[in-house]
């Protein structure tokens, strides 16, 4: 690790990241950039190594610089936690985007789209374990990943609204019911791989029953 001064300000170069990139200290402008590569690191440890066994000293320590230049900018590893989720959670909406902007709600359906989902995973069966102990005991934690859960189910509903507006889908099809199944259909294959299930059978698995679904809400009177 190597530090440098420029105008009065202290910059942080991490090396095990990207030799190229600064982390700040102070300067503003780059502070996000800093935010996000920390962000980045802590999102792949907590799921490799779980909740419990991650520590702000090894995040710091993997990115080559001090635990206090991480408190600068997560005050707690339950902060950092939740807005490493939260952001994974924008990343996953945004595939999600992708995919209708692409095409229609079908292509949700598609073995494209579960490898997609599947590449931004973050799971692991010591994390589940962690967050289910954690959760039991740490109410405000239970209650922030409640919420962005609740935020993640609402956004799935707006695309949908947005689908069912261009008339793809049923107009009596349940948006909020739609969302929940395909979250639930999701959130039990990534569970089942988690336990050492095979990749291609829950692939397939998500293809089968997504078609299903599709069938059922899709209007079948456009052309």
């Amino acid at each position: 690790m190597s530090q440098f001064t420029i105008h009065g300000v202290v910059y942080i170069n991490i090396d095990h990241i990207n030799s190229d990139i600064i982390m700040p200290k102070v300067v503003p402008e780059y502070k996000e950039q800093a935010r996000e590569k920390i962000i980045e690191y802590a999102l792949n440890m907590f799921s490799q190594q779980g909740y419990a066994h991650t520590r702000m000293t090894d995040i710091a320590a993997g990115l080559g610089v001090s635990k206090g230049a991480i408190y600068e900018y997560f005050q707690s590893k339950e902060k950092l936690f939740i807005d490493a989720i939260k952001q994974h959670g924008e990343k996953r909406g945004q595939i999600v985007q992708s995919f209708l902007d692409r095409g229609s709600l079908k292509s949700l359906s598609t073995a494209e789209f579960f490898d997609e989902l599947l590449e931004m995973r973050m799971g692991s069966l010591q994390l589940s374990i962690d967050l289910l102990r954690e959760t039991d005991r740490n109410m405000e934690l239970r209650k922030q990943l409640t919420q962005l859960t609740q935020e993640w189910e609402q956004g799935l509903v707006d695309l949908i609204n947005d689908v069912k507006k261009r008339g793809e889908i049923k107009e009596n099809v349940d948006s909020q019911s739609l969302s929940r199944g395909i979250l639930a259909l999701r959130d039990g294959l990534y569970g089942q791989l988690t336990m050492g299930a095979d990749r291609d059978e829950v692939r397939e698995t998500w293809v089968y029953m997504m078609g299903i679904i599709m069938k059922h809400v899709q209007n079948n009177d456009i052309n």
